[in-house]
Formats: C-alpha cells, sequence, structure tokens
C-alpha cells in the first residue's frame, strides 16, 4: 500500500528513545507537540484533553516505553507493507491511532471528551508502571465512561484480563551433609508430588459475560540456598496464578493456600488484579457493534485490570500484532494502523 500518515508519524515514534526508565525525551516531545491545550504530566506520563463540557470522557490510553532493541529493529524504517522498529506492535502502532483520533477535529468536536493517556513504565515491574500514579494524582480520569487502551490485539477486540499472582511456596525441611542425607530433610525432594501435581493438571476454563477465561497454575522458576554438598533446608518455587476476572484479590490468594494445602509456607509477592469484561454494558457494547471485530477474552493480564478496580470500563483494541511484542524485528503492517484507525474514528462519531 501507499505510504500512509498514520505511517509516518508512528515512524516519529519510533525515533523517539523511550526505553522503560528512560521515556522523558518522548513526554517532552508530546507536550511540545500539544502546547496550548490542556497538558498534565505525572513523571515522564503525559495527559491532554478534557473539555468538561459534561460530554462522555473516553480516554485514548497507550504506553510509551518499549523493551531494548535488537540490531534487526534498531533503526525504524518502511519495508514493503510493514513498519519496522522497536515498539512498532507494542505498542506505538496503538499510540499513533490514538493520537491521529485525537488530533482530528471532527472527532474532538463529537459525542464525547476526548482524553489522550500517553504513560511510561508499562514494561518494567508492576510498581514502576506510572499509569497508576497518572490515576492517582488525576482523579477526575476515573469519571471516564470508557477507556480504550490500544495495547496490540490484532485488530480485534478483547475484554477484561487476567488476574496475575506470584507466590513463593517454600517447602521446608532440614539441613545435613550430603554424604549423611539421613540426617536431615530434603526440601527439594519433599517438594515432588506438588510439582508433579502443577505439572498435570489442566487449565481450568471460566466463563465471564460468555467470554471463556483458562486459568492456570505455573511454576516459573525454583531455587536452594545451600552449598551443592548440603541437603537443602529450604525450597522455594514461584508459582505464577491466573485467573479469570470473576475472582477478587481476596479470593484468588485464598485459592492459591488451597492448592497448597498446608504443606509449604506462602508468600504472595505481585499481585495485579484481574479485569471485568462488562461485554453487555454501555460504551463497551457500544464499541463492540460499531467496530464489528472478533471480541475476545484477554487471556493475560494488562492496564484494563487498572481502569477496572476504578469502576471505568475499558478495552484493549490495537492494530499491533500480539505476535510481534518484544520480537527482534519487530514490525507492524502499515494496512492495521489505517483500520484500527478507521475503526475507533467510527465509533468516537457515534456512528
Amino acid at each position: 500500500m501507499a505510504a500512509t500518515a498514520l505511517g509516518d508519524l508512528l515512524l516519529d515514534l519510533l525515533a523517539l528513545p523511550s526505553l522503560t526508565g528512560e521515556e522523558g525525551p518522548v513526554a517532552d516531545w508530546l507536550e511540545h507537540r500539544y502546547a496550548g491545550q490542556r497538558v498534565r504530566r505525572a513523571g515522564n506520563s503525559v495527559v491532554v484533553g478534557g473539555s468538561d463540557d459534561g460530554r462522555p470522557v473516553v480516554l485514548l490510553v497507550g504506553h510509551t516505553d518499549v523493551v531494548p532493541p535488537t540490531d534487526a529493529d534498531r533503526d525504524p524504517r518502511r519495508d514493503g507493507d510493514r513498519i519496522l522498529g522497536r515498539g512498532a506492535s507494542d505498542m506505538k502502532s496503538g499510540l499513533a491511532v490514538a493520537m491521529d483520533c485525537f488530533e482530528t477535529s471532527a472527532l474532538r468536536a463529537g459525542p464525547y471528551d476526548l482524553v489522550l493517556v500517553a504513560y511510561a513504565g508499562e514494561e518494567g515491574p508492576h510498581e514502576g508502571n506510572e499509569l497508576g500514579a497518572v490515576l492517582t494524582a488525576m482523579p477526575d480520569l476515573a469519571e471516564a465512561a470508557l477507556a480504550v487502551v490500544l495495547e496490540p490485539t490484532d485488530l480485534t477486540v478483547q475484554l477484561g484480563c487476567m488476574g496475575a499472582l506470584h507466590a513463593e511456596v517454600s517447602f521446608l525441611g532440614r539441613a545435613a551433609h550430603s554424604a549423611r542425607p539421613w540426617q536431615g530433610e530434603n526440601a527439594l525432594t519433599k517438594a515432588g508430588d506438588f510439582l508433579g501435581e502443577l505439572h498435570r493438571r489442566p487449565p481450568h476454563d471460566v466463563d465471564v459475560d460468555g467470554l471463556t477465561y483458562r486459568e492456570v497454575f505455573t511454576a516459573t522458576a525454583a531455587w536452594t540456598d545451600n552449598a551443592r554438598n548440603v541437603v537443602p533446608d529450604r525450597f522455594t518455587i514461584n508459582l505464577n496464578y491466573r485467573y479469570a476476572p470473576d475472582k477478587t484479590t481476596a479470593a484468588a490468594e485464598a485459592r492459591v493456600n488451597e492448592l497448597v494445602s498446608g504443606r509449604a509456607a506462602v508468600t504472595v509477592v505481585d499481585h495485579a488484579a484481574a479485569g471485568r469484561p462488562r461485554r453487555n454494558s454501555g460504551l463497551v457494547a457500544d464499541f463492540c457493534d460499531t467496530v464489528d471485530a472478533t471480541v475476545q477474552p484477554k487471556q493475560a493480564w494488562t492496564d484494563v485490570a487498572r481502569f477496572s478496580q476504578l469502576g471505568v470500563p475499558a478495552l484493549n483494541y490495537g492494530p499491533g500484532l500480539t505476535a510481534q511484542a518484544h520480537q527482534a524485528g519487530e514490525y507492524a503492517p502499515e494496512a492495521n494502523l489505517v483500520a484500527a484507525r478507521a475503526a475507533l474514528a467510527a465509533f468516537l462519531a457515534g456512528a
């Protein structure tokens, strides 16, 4: 296809350095681009717009940071019908679509009061994600009627999201010399039955609003802290529980303890709540009807959960390819940007 202005905007965004923790330059660029409008900044996150004129507020949301580039995507460029560069799919293509819609006068004057939210820190640790700080510093955003988070979804609408819990499950034993193991109790082998149960455990399907979410328990790391000639007195497993959005954080933690059943000590070390899909309510339903795309459950955690916790309906819809996220040679099809922009604009225009 012929080069587009949307593609040019994406290339501009890709040219701006924005590794997680180093988003200052892109935040400065956004502030300069929208000078003269209502611009608010928290850290390296920028929020633009909001007329407070009584129209329902729709947030157009995207993160600005990217993971470290590879030699295959370090230099942004067009490659045939693709736009290649680190963050092309995850998620500067979505940010480009959000910005283009936000900058269209007819859409700004339409039935919704548009607010652009470009935040930092999504690709790093949960506690460093600046969207939480933005929502705390700008409580008016919690009054929004809808948040459209333009993460890569392959042009599908992805509703809700899984909760993500990490717990350290520590089996306890008694140390001894490895030449005389009968004088101790091996905490590592004590965990064998539990690990076997996890290995054999199938996913559990949970229906929420007609969407099927697959709950899974996964051991993602394990370790001891002893010399190699010592029977370990502690063996710790990092247990990752991905749970459906019908559960509260308290219910999810109770489920982990039920699974372990007192066989080991459980310490929750990281916990991000799930996000409700709200498929049949308000603007979420209107968006799905207007965009006319495949509707799927989000089988992962995303920042829609932060909006869900505040009572703001939220969804994921974006032009990026999920299979390209964090890949060497990351790209986004330019046609996807055009298609996503047309669909989002149709909704924002009240079509």
